[in-house]
C-alpha cells in the first residue's frame, strides 16, 4: 500500500513517549514476571521428570529442587516488591522516576540470577537426556535461555550501582 498519511489523531502519543521514564524501564518488571514464570515451568517439568523415573528420594535431587523452591519464592517477593514500588503514590513523578528506573533495574536482575541458577539446577537434575528432544524440558530450556537474553544488563546493573552510590534512596 502507498500514499498512506498519518495524521496527528493516528498517533497514540507524542514523539519518543515510549522511552519516557519510568515507564519504559518499568516495562523490565513485566519482563521479569515472565522470565520467571519461565523459570517456574522449567521447576514444574524438573520435578515431574525426576517423578516419571522414580527418583525423588535421592536427596541430591531433593536438595536442588529445594534450591529451586527456594529461588522461585525468592523472584516472586522480588517481583511482588517492584510491583508495589512502582504502584507507589507520585512513582511517575520526575522525582521519583529515577528510583523506580533503578528499583526496576535492581529486580531484572535479581530476577535474572535467579532464572539462571533455576536453569543449572534443573540441567543437573535431569541430565543430558532430559536436554534432548521431544522431551518438553529442551524447549522450555532453550526458549528461557533465550528469552533471558534482554538488552543491556551490564548497564541495567551498573545504572543500580550508580544510583546507591549517589547515596540516594529507593522510599519515596
Amino acid at each position: 500500500m502507498t500514499g498512506l498519511e498519518i495524521g496527528p489523531e493516528d498517533l497514540i502519543g507524542p514523539p519518543n513517549a515510549y522511552y519516557r521514564q519510568p515507564t519504559f524501564s518499568g516495562g523490565a518488571i513485566r519482563f521479569a514476571a515472565v522470565q520467571l514464570g519461565g523459570a517456574a515451568a522449567v521447576y514444574e517439568e524438573t520435578r515431574g521428570f525426576l517423578r516419571g523415573l522414580g527418583r525423588t528420594d535421592d536427596p541430591y535431587q531433593r536438595q536442588r529442587l529445594g534450591e529451586m523452591a527456594i529461588a522461585l519464592e525468592s523472584g516472586r517477593q522480588w517481583l511482588r516488591s517492584a510491583a508495589e514500588h512502582a504502584a507507589r503514590p507520585g512513582a511517575t513523578t520526575a522525582e521519583a522516576a529515577e528510583a523506580t528506573v533503578a528499583y526496576a533495574n535492581m529486580t531484572r536482575t535479581a530476577v535474572e540470577t535467579i532464572c539462571l541458577s533455576i536453569l543449572q539446577l534443573a540441567e543437573r537434575s535431569v541430565g543430558a537426556r532430559g536436554l534432548l528432544q521431544p522431551l518438553p524440558f529442551e524447549r522450555l530450556h532453550r526458549d528461557l535461555t533465550h528469552y533471558l537474553r534482554q538488552p543491556a544488563p551490564d548497564g541495567a546493573l551498573a545504572d543500580v550501582g550508580r544510583f546507591v552510590l549517589e547515596g540516594k534512596e529507593f522510599v519515596s
